[in-house]
């Protein structure tokens, strides 16, 4: 836990908004490195503009983002606290909360040609984060606040991963479809700065599609 000290002289406010936030189903990802080169990291000043993706789509360098198939039953199952002690290891048995445990996500691809999947593959040696794509076409990422000059600039980054693994063929036979199995890590606070983008003048699920396509 990233817990300051000393304490502030009092309790932080909390934002109590009166619009809710939640994403819809997961149904596409797109990842990019985190770094474009050396420590300069991948960002986004307008992910609601298709003219912001297109160049990252087509890109050969270290900007370079790619989108997979759709995806089906995604689940982003929160860490739970990492603690010590309990009985008579700490006073009165209460446990110490460490910190997180790591996010885990998950989900299948279903019905692919395994030249999409061999591809996919390759992530598993990348150091990426990731852009979720739900239903409605709205984008999960990274909103990043730089206050070091006067004029505050926002950019949009995408969510670090770790352990991103992409699984051989399952055959489904008789009554499923064959599949491959995808998951990754969030990081502990990954959705500290979590936001929601809606795009503007495009569908991410249907006009964002592989360079080629």
């Amino acid at each position: 836990m990233n817990c300051g000290c000393p304490r502030g002289a009092s309790l932080t406010t909390i934002p109590v908004s009166e619009c809710p936030e939640s994403m819809g189903q997961v149904q596409k990802l797109i990842f990019q490195r985190i770094y474009k080169s050396g420590d300069e990291q991948n960002s986004i000043a307008d992910p609601t503009k298709l003219a912001s993706w297109t160049p990252l789509l087509t890109a050969s360098d270290g900007t370079k983002a790619v989108i997979t198939p759709f995806i089906s039953e995604p689940t982003a199952e929160p860490g739970e606290a990492r603690t010590y002690g309990g009985g008579n290891a700490t006073v009165g048995g209460v446990e110490i909360i460490l910190g997180t445990n790591p996010t885990a996500f998950t989900a299948k691809i279903l019905r692919s040609p395994q030249d999409t999947i061999k591809a996919m593959k390759e992530l598993m040696c990348e150091d990426v984060g990731v852009y979720l794509i739900d239903e409605h076409g709205n984008i999960g990422c990274v909103k990043n606040v730089d206050n070091s000059d006067d004029s505050p600039v926002t950019t949009y980054r995408p969510i670090p991963v770790q352990s991103v693994f992409v699984s051989d063929k399952g055959l489904g036979g008789f009554e499923s479809p064959d599949s491959n199995n995808i998951s990754f890590s969030f990081l502990p606070g990954w959705s500290d700065d979590f936001t929601i983008v809606v795009p503007a003048d495009f569908n991410p699920l249907r006009d964002l599609v592989a360079a080629g396509k």
